[in-house]
């Protein structure tokens, strides 16, 4: 077999998939570990890219996905199947009322944008309103909505009309004088936002409970509570998007759980088909039945297909059966304590923050200024993948890459974890004070 700069060179004369040139060609993974193809082992604290949540070829996955390829992968939007009707059920189980019907879809953008439509089909109204690094996908509409990074929608001209951006509750770099706690006062600034910018009644706020992209940043619980008034104080949808943070990520089936809130609509992906393309969006019965009354249409031609749901529904019974969402939120309490300790240790670590599975390490210049420092973000990221341990944040270029994201499969160990822990006090030494 070719090394990995054989296959980086073909790579680069083949493939016009991403601006940044690969690091590594993976070959092979298990549980929490992948390999490269110079057999070259790593801790994957990305877990793929945070679809991997049972941990890589599990073995209840892989053969769900031999035996449902020998049966029916494929039957299109005209008709339904038994393992589709499961994973609806299975999905409504989970959620909390009136959460009970399903919309699927093969990406996280499409539930976005599903959910879209239907807010703007069950409104008659088009504004929607979206957090500022906010990242929702890279379709048209989820586009028009995402500014995870500064500038990013230079040179596509128009994005689609209505969107409307308000703050982030973003303790730790707040423009309204706040620090570890929320005062609100960018929600404040945030309904004059909409009332300024908009009719004042949007279709949808759509939301991360947990900013993925934007730098892991949990929203607050009393910032959340506060949009869920305004929702419905105006008659507006409260949108999820739990595409990276849902199906057990911070310990719970989904992240808007922490804040004691439930949406109108929640979309999930990523995790939900343990490594297969499925997502979804969960829908009180009432509002699906009345769109789908008023003529709203989702047809794609992967739409819940039974090679996707037999999948999902067995990544759900590891996640069940191997009790996932407890050990997230035990390892998530190890994580918080030892990547804690980096905040002391070291002047560049501006703050670590998360939950459950899901933790962000901000790296800055100084601690007096708190400037961001994507540069060294990169660095610490490329020692710590020379020491064997893949973590998110290497995207140089980009101004607020200066988070690293860590999200490993939440089958990992303990072990694991700490030595996870010691390799980027490694990488950290090595880049800086």
């Amino acid at each position: 077999m070719p090394d990995s700069a054989a296959w980086l060179l073909l790579d680069g004369a083949h493939i016009a998939q991403s601006p940044y040139a690969p690091p590594l060609v993976l070959a092979g993974g298990e549980g929490s570990v992948v390999w490269d193809v110079d057999g070259r082992r790593f801790l994957d604290f990305e877990s793929g890219q945070f679809c991997m949540s049972t941990g890589h070829a599990h073995p209840r996955v892989a053969e769900a996905i031999s035996a449902q390829a020998r049966q029916l992968m494929q039957i299109g939007n005209r008709f339904t199947s038994p393992l589709r009707i499961e994973l609806a059920q299975r999905l409504a189980a989970l959620s909390p009322d009136p959460l009970s019907m399903c919309l699927f879809g093969s990406t996280g953008s499409e539930a976005n944008e599903i959910a879209l439509r239907l807010a703007k089909r069950l409104t008659g109204r088009f504004e929607i309103v979206a957090l500022e690094r906010g990242y929702h996908g890279r379709t048209l509409a989820s586009f028009g909505l995402s500014s995870s990074t500064r500038r990013m929608r230079r040179d596509y001209g128009p994005m689609a009309t209505g969107a409307i951006l308000i703050p982030t509750p973003y303790p730790y770099r707040c423009r309204f004088g706040c620090n570890r706690a929320c005062s609100l006062a960018c929600f404040e600034q945030a309904v004059e936002t909409i009332d300024r910018a908009s009719s004042g009644a949007p279709a949808a706020v759509i939301v991360e409970f947990v900013l993925g992209a934007g730098g892991i940043i949990p929203v607050p619980a009393n910032w959340a509570r506060a949009l869920r008034d305004f929702c419905t104080e105006r008659d507006v949808l409260l949108i999820a998007d739990e595409a990276l943070t849902g199906i057990g990520r911070t310990g719970r089936w989904f992240a808007f759980e922490h804040t004691g809130v439930i949406p109108d609509l929640v979309v999930t992906s990523k995790a939900l088909g343990g490594g297969i393309p499925i997502s979804a969006v969960l829908a009180p019965s009432a509002l699906a039945r009345e769109a789908l009354a008023s003529g709203f249409l989702q047809a794609a031609s992967h739409q819940g297909d039974p090679f996707q749901c037999a999948v999902a529904l067995a990544n759900m019974d590891v996640i069940e059966d191997e009790d996932l969402l407890r050990r997230a939120t035990a390892i998530g309490k190890l994580l918080g304590r030892r990547l804690s300790e980096l905040e002391r240790d070291f002047e560049i670590v501006g703050q670590v923050r998360g939950v459950g599975a899901l933790w962000g390490i901000e790296i800055i210049r100084d601690a007096d200024s708190r400037a961001e420092a994507p540069e060294l973000a990169a660095a610490v990221t490329v020692e710590a993948m020379r020491r064997g341990l893949i973590v998110g944040g290497l995207r140089p270029g980009i101004r607020e890459a200066n988070v690293l994201r860590l999200a490993p499969p939440l089958v990992i160990g303990e072990e694991e974890a700490e030595s996870a822990v010691s390799v980027l006090v490694e990488a950290l030494t090595a880049v800086g004070p």
